[in-house]
């Protein structure tokens, strides 16, 4: 890999590193604070503009920065999303093909910590890891501030932080795991942190409008659900229960976004909120009641589309604060390595696809990406599944059983009712997202998606062929 850490020109940015003489002159790099939360759905918020909740930390940061609404997680499952955080690679690239499977160790010994340690920063980690262990284990590039517990998460920081007069600048990953206790909920468990309040049934949130299952939904799916009922306890769930649990999700969100904002205080406090690079996301999503689903696994948008804030240092010019970007597509495992970096002067080479998101926070290059992908495993079936997001068309893909194949006009159907895979006047956009995707499949090294692709985009190669 071809990394140094450079005093010169940004290869990523353009900006000036005065970072040389940190040992004589103090290091002006700005602090980097990454929180994430466990689980959290991008509409999960009230900044986001749902009025079942109320988040009030999460919507004061989007008020101080940009809020990103179309940001995606690259694969909808902790293990190899979080794997992919720390790389900047898709999770088939670094082998983390799910929770159990240990990520390949080349990539991991350059993970971010180890990158911004060796550029000179005092990198910290607090909460869940999850990659592949649960907590961050040694050799990671971070010091660990505590393992995975969201009721101390914050008081350990507040112990750890360092002080005022250091030489160094900071980076901290606070990884928090709400709302995530809504698996033990749908279970019927106790949950770690405690119970949530049951309200009257007229008091719980109403059911979403895509409650019910797309047409011509891959039977893939429902294969899923039967195949790991501990995950998907919901088999007799009623209307009202699915209302109950929604209840349960938004009270758990509420919950983590008080931790949030005792830690975003705690920043304040300590005088490294204002110059501080602030970044908020979540490893995925939930199904949160849409098309009756729970859980994750699956590339529906509730899966697969997650918060996303960045707060730039109060001294940066022209910093955008309060702005919603509905139209950049980000893929949190690539971009927000290439933004941490950026920051932190820590040059990455051409062979990482993550854009910086630091343009963004001053208005300048207001798209990102022209479509991201994402990738899953439903390793009960042995199905695997991809899905790549333009502007307007999302077209997910499934390798085995009917149904395969699904196209979402996303600016008309959001909720991703009506599957136009089906209908043969969308047959030239679903070729020319199946190309898209044979050659990201070839860039990337997946093979699966390349045997399962390579037909289709043939033939259809053939056709074209013909006519001319």
């Amino acid at each position: 890999m071809n990394l140094r850490l450079f005093a010169g020109v940004s290869a990523l940015t353009g900006s000036l590193l005065p970072a040389a003489a940190a040992a004589d002159n103090g290091d002006k790099r700005p602090d980097i604070i990454l929180i994430m939360t466990d689980q959290q759905t991008a509409a999960a918020m009230s900044c986001a503009g749902n009025p079942d909740l109320r988040t009030p930390a999460m919507d004061a940061l989007a008020a101080d920065g940009v809020m990103l609404s179309r940001a995606y997680c690259p694969y909808p499952l902790s293990g190899p999303c979080r794997a992919s955080l720390l790389t900047g690679r898709m999770p088939t690239e670094i082998g983390a093909t799910d929770n159990g499977v240990r990520p390949s160790e080349q990539a991991m010994s350059r993970s971010i910590g180890v990158l911004m340690h060796e550029a000179g920063y005092e990198t910290m980690y607090a909460g869940k890891w999850h990659a592949s262990e649960i907590n961050v284990p040694d050799g990671r590039g971070f010091r660990k501030i505590c393992d995975m517990d969201d009721r101390t998460l914050v008081d350990r920081c507040r112990d750890s932080l360092p002080t005022r007069d250091r030489t160094k600048p900071l980076f901290l990953v606070a990884s928090f795991l709400d709302p995530h206790e809504i698996c033990e909920y749908a279970r019927r468990e106790t949950l770690p942190y405690g119970e949530v309040e049951e309200l009257p049934m007229a008091e719980n949130p109403n059911l979403p409008h895509n409650f019910m299952p797309s047409t011509y939904e891959p039977e893939a799916i429902g294969l899923r659900r039967a195949a790991h009922p501990r995950s998907h306890d919901t088999s007799t769930y009623t209307e009202d229960d699915w209302r109950r649990y929604l209840n349960a999700y938004y009270r758990l969100t509420e919950r983590v976004d008080e931790r949030v904002g005792e830690l975003l205080q705690l920043l304040r406090d300590e005088g490294l909120y204002d110059d501080a690079v602030i970044i908020f996301c979540s490893d995925h999503g939930d199904g949160a009641a849409s098309h009756r689903w729970n859980q994750k696994w699956i590339l529906q948008e509730e899966v697969v589309n997650v918060p996303l804030i960045v707060k730039a240092p109060k001294s940066t010019r022209k910093a955008l604060r309060g702005v919603r970007n509905d139209r950049a597509l980000s893929n949190i495992g690539l971009d927000i390595v290439a933004t941490v970096c950026d920051y932190g002067g820590v040059e990455l080479d051409s062979t990482y696809r993550g854009r910086s998101l630091r343009p963004l926070t001053v208005g300048r290059d207001a798209a990102l990406h022209d479509e991201v992908y994402i990738e899953t495993f439903l390793s009960e079936i042995e199905v695997k599944g991809w899905a790549i997001v333009e502007n307007r068309y999302k077209y997910v893909l499934y390798n085995h059983f009917q149904n395969r194949e699904q196209l979402f006009d996303l600016e008309r159907d959001r909720g991703e009712m009506l599957n136009l895979a089906v209908d043969a006047s969308y047959r030239e956009r679903i070729e020319s997202m199946r190309e898209k995707m044979y050659e990201w499949a070839l860039h990337t090294g997946d093979n699966r998606l390349i045997r399962t692709l390579r037909p289709l985009v043939e033939a259809a190669r053939e056709r074209r062929n013909s006519k001319n």
